[in-house]
C-alpha cells in the first residue's frame, strides 16, 4: 500500500443508480455482453479484465475470482458474491464453446474496444448516453462508460459499510487515496444524519409492491389473448426473467 499526497484535482466519478442499472440491463439482448457487464458490476472488474477472464479462474466453490495480469501486470483475488453464483453456474452450462467467460465468434476472446462499442450502444438504447464535453481534439466524452460499472461497484460497497481497505483490495488500487474518491460520493450516512436533524426517519421507507403488478403475469395474459406472437413472448419473457434475477441480486 502506498501513501502519498492525494490528488486534489481528481474529479468525482459518475455512478449508476439501481433504476438506471435495471434500465440498462433490460436493453442488453446479447448474452455474452450481458454476462460481461454482470461480472464487471458485481466484481468491480475493468473492461480488459472482463475480456481476459477465463472460466478456470472463476472458483464457484470458494466464491473467488482470480484476476490475472490486471493493471500493472498484477494478479489479485476478488470475492464473488454468493447471490450471483447460481447465475454464473447456469451460464457455464449454457456456454461451453470457449475457455473465456465471455467470447466472440468461434469462442475467441472479446476485444476491449468491441465490448466498449456494444456497451455504448446499449447505453443509448437505455437513454443513458449523456454527453459531457469535447476534448481539445474534438472527441466527445460521455457521463457513462463500461468503467462506470466498476465505479458503481466500489460506491455500492462503501454504502453498505464495507471497510475502505477491503474495497481497495478488491479494486486492485495501489494507492488508497485512489479508493478514497468513492467516499465523497457515498452519502448514505450523511443523508441519514441530515434526515434525523430535520426530524426525519433514519432510513427511507420501503415501497410495498402491488401484488397485481407482476409483469410476468401480464405478459402471459397478452400472449394468451393473442396480443403477442410466440417469438415476441419468448424474447420479452427471457428479458423479464433476467431483470427479476438482477433486481433480486441488487436488493
Amino acid at each position: 500500500m502506498r501513501f502519498g499526497r492525494p490528488n486534489t484535482k481528481r474529479k468525482l466519478p459518475n455512478v449508476l443508480n439501481k433504476k438506471q442499472l435495471l434500465s440498462l440491463f433490460e436493453q442488453i439482448d446479447d448474452a455474452h455482453i450481458f454476462m460481461g457487464c454482470f461480472i464487471a458490476l458485481f466484481c468491480g472488474l475493468r473492461i480488459s479484465e472482463v475480456c481476459n477472464l477465463k472460466k478456470q479462474d472463476v472458483d464457484l466453490e470458494s466464491e473467488k475470482v482470480i484476476v490475472r495480469q490486471g493493471k500493472g501486470n498484477k494478479d489479485r483475488v476478488v470475492m464473488l458474491p454468493a447471490k450471483v453464483k447460481p447465475f454464473i453456474e447456469k451460464w457455464f452450462r449454457l456456454n461451453d464453446e470457449s475457455e473465456y467467460l465471455i467470447s466472440g465468434f468461434y469462442g475467441r476472446k472479446y476485444a476491449d474496444n468491441i465490448l466498449s462499442k456494444h456497451f455504448r450502444k446499449y447505453l443509448r438504447k437505455a437513454g443513458l448516453s449523456v454527453e459531457t464535453f469535447k476534448t481539445s481534439h474534438g472527441q466527445q466524452r460521455y457521463a457513462y462508460s463500461f468503467h462506470t460499472l466498476r465505479h458503481t461497484y466500489a460506491t455500492y460497497l462503501l454504502e453498505k459499510g464495507v471497510d475502505l481497505y477491503y474495497v481497495q483490495r478488491s479494486l486492485g488500487h495501489v494507492d488508497i487515496h485512489t479508493t478514497q474518491i468513492y467516499a465523497y460520493i457515498t452519502n448514505t450516512d450523511l443523508q441519514n444524519k441530515i434526515n434525523m436533524a430535520f426530524g426525519g426517519k433514519r432510513e427511507k421507507r420501503k415501497i410495498t409492491k402491488e401484488v397485481s403488478s407482476n409483469p410476468l403475469d401480464t405478459l402471459k395474459m397478452k400472449y394468451v389473448e393473442g396480443e403477442l406472437s410466440e417469438g415476441e413472448f419468448k424474447e420479452k419473457y427471457e428479458t423479464l426473467v433476467k431483470l427479476d434475477k438482477l433486481e433480486n441480486t441488487l436488493m
